[in-house]
């Protein structure tokens, strides 16, 4: 079994993060599926946090934590998960990494306490958006689609369709898997009733566009399952004049990097949702780098870990971060514009 610990305090530990959740789940008393997947979860981010000098990637994964943990039935909460994965680290460690462990634990504490870290997703208020995704949510799949239908038919742009509607009810899905009122069922199912609009979409797309002569790659980083937004992104573009080539999830570096240098791209956009991706967005822009063909490719990444610590995108040899499709739009757009004058 491969060990996939990133960071140098944890790179002695012996077994892999899956693993050592269970034990840990099991010396809290509950061993069960969600209380392992929050142990999972959190010695992810801390290897992240640790790895990247970013506590506020472990404060981002607590600041939902209690509430999985209690739907889970837990009498504990974030305090005894760091206090258990302390022990189950200790053996592993030396005093300088027990040390550096407790200090990313207090410190992501503290920023959790503060407020620093939050959810800025609010609930959604009445109209397309909130009757799309309850009708998704209650699998009335033909009733979502009608909303996005019915804004078709009254010729609401694409992108106001993907950007008011979509994009919004997206972020709303991911806010309550956050708080425990859906499933993972749940989230999968209403995803695929999303990227079911965005085909319906697609056709559109094409209508009236003046080609730019520019290109862009697009892609996830291992086996990130979250890539309606960065597809979303891939047909802004396209509308906008772009040639797109969106590769989706699990592709090898290599072959994003010679993706990347056939298309002669002027732009490769890299999505990561979760702390313990930072590490392969890393890795894929430093293949890239590497690679003289790709010299002068402009890297744009984007994802909750760079929403809450936008110094990452610096640290991870990206040239821009953006928060939302509307942004990465927007810096595409000035790119061009800055070659343009470039001449």
């Amino acid at each position: 079994m491969t060990v996939t610990w990133d960071s140098a305090a944890l790179t002695g530990v012996p077994v892999e993060p899956r693993v050592l959740a269970e034990d840990v789940a099991a010396d809290l008393g509950l061993l069960s599926a969600s209380v392992i997947e929050v142990v999972r979860l959190n010695l992810e981010a801390l290897d992240s946090a640790l790895s990247m000098n970013a506590p506020e990637l472990l404060a981002d994964q607590r600041r939902w934590q209690l509430v999985r943990l209690r739907g889970a039935g837990a009498s504990f909460g974030p305090d005894d998960v760091d206090a258990a994965i302390r022990t189950a680290l200790a053996p592993h460690l030396d005093e300088a990494g027990k040390a550096q462990v407790q200090e990313f634990q207090h410190a992501a504490s503290v920023l959790g306490a503060s407020g620093t870290i939050s959810d800025d997703v609010v609930e959604l208020v009445a109209g397309p958006a909130r009757e799309y995704l309850t009708a998704a949510l209650a699998g009335r799949r033909d009733e979502a689609i009608r909303v996005v239908r019915d804004a078709m038919m009254v010729d609401v742009d694409v992108a106001d369709i993907m950007l008011a509607i979509l994009q919004p009810a997206q972020h709303e899905l991911g806010r309550l898997w956050e708080r425990g009122e859906i499933s993972i069922a749940h989230e999968h199912y209403t995803t695929a009733i999303t990227q079911l609009a965005l085909s319906l979409l697609y056709p559109r797309l094409l209508l009236n566009r003046t080609l730019l002569g520019r290109s862009v790659v697009l892609t996830t980083v291992g086996s990130e399952a979250h890539e309606v937004g960065i597809r979303m992104i891939s047909d802004l573009l396209e509308q906008a004049g772009w040639r797109t080539a969106y590769l989706g999830a699990d592709v090898p570096n290599a072959d994003i990097v010679e993706r990347v240098a056939q298309q002669r791209a002027d732009v490769l956009a890299v999505s990561a949702t979760m702390a313990s991706h930072i590490r392969g967005v890393r890795d894929l822009i430093a293949a890239v780098r590497a690679d003289p063909r790709c010299a002068g490719v402009r890297v744009l990444v984007g994802g909750r870990p760079f929403t809450i610590n936008p110094e990452l995108a610096s640290r991870v040899g990206a040239d821009a971060w953006a928060p939302d499709a509307q942004a990465a739009l927007e810096l595409c757009r000035g790119w061009t514009e800055d070659r343009v004058v470039a001449g």
